[in-house]
């Protein structure tokens, strides 16, 4: 009796393990029963330069704090939930202008899907809620989100693609109400299960501000525990050009904490 019950715990560690790695998975599902959290702080810069109408230039500096949870409820699906607060400091360039400071609150509810998967082939879909607060126009962004991405596990890598779209509900006159896409490709790397590499490259486009932008991210990650993972990232966005002859460049780096229960 003794012994099947050591053995039961390390069967069950085993697990815990395989849990914690599997996590940072760019296809990763909550198991069916298994709750997952993510927490990430982050912080990002952003420079805004006019380079034909004669606006004013500006920087901006957010800090992020934001939860969340992904619980199994089937084989293939997970409920997905997030929240965020991001603390918002906008500079502009010129000497008379004033600064502003702002707080915004996020949150997204919403389910992912296993479409197909293998041994080495991934198929996963996404669809989620979203609302963000937006002072500027008096009341708060909401829109639908649909992400499906795929992968195929060469074994020395993992190279996949994803495609975003995003859709606004009927908002204020002055609101955004146009689609927003994100492509994307990555590629994921776990070293012998003590560290773990993705990195994606981005091309997105906003309808409203026709703004085309390009970005990069970078994560790391280590396996603190059998059910602790810890993440170090950075992104850099090449160029964010919009309609208003508007260029921007910034750099956001990040901190991720994710746990199994």
């Amino acid at each position: 009796m003794k012994k099947l019950f050591l053995f039961s715990l390390l069967l069950l560690g085993c697990s815990f393990k395989a849990l914690a790695l599997e996590t940072v998975h760019p296809f990763y599902l909550s198991p069916q029963g298994t709750t997952t959290s993510t927490t990430t702080f982050s912080w990002e810069k952003s420079h805004i330069k006019d380079m034909i109408n004669g606006y004013q230039n500006y920087r901006t500096r957010d800090f992020i704090v934001s939860q969340a949870f992904s619980y199994g409820i089937a084989p293939k699906v997970a409920i997905d939930m997030t929240i965020s607060n991001t603390w918002n400091r906008l500079k502009y360039d010129e000497a008379n202008s004033t600064d502003r400071e702002d707080t915004n609150i996020n949150w997204y509810l919403g389910a992912t899907y296993d479409l197909f998967k293998t041994e080495t082939t991934y198929l996963q879909t996404r669809l989620s809620y979203l609302q963000k607060e937006t002072h500027h126009n008096g009341g708060a962004y909401k829109a639908f989100n649909l992400h499906l991405r795929a992968g195929y596990d060469l074994k020395l890598i993992l190279p996949y693609i994803g495609a975003t779209a995003e859709f606004p509900l009927f908002q204020h006159k002055f609101a955004d109400n146009n689609p927003k896409y994100d492509l994307m490709g990555g590629l994921y790397k776990n070293f012998k299960d003590i560290i773990a590499v993705d990195a994606t490259f981005h091309y997105n486009y906003d309808k409203l501000w026709k703004s085309k932008k390009l970005y990069a991210t970078a994560d790391l990650y280590t396996f603190l525990t059998d059910w602790l993972a810890l993440g170090g990232g950075y992104s850099y966005t090449f160029q964010d050009i919009g309609k208003n002859n508007a260029h921007g460049k910034g750099h956001s780096i990040r901190i991720q904490v994710k746990t199994t229960f």
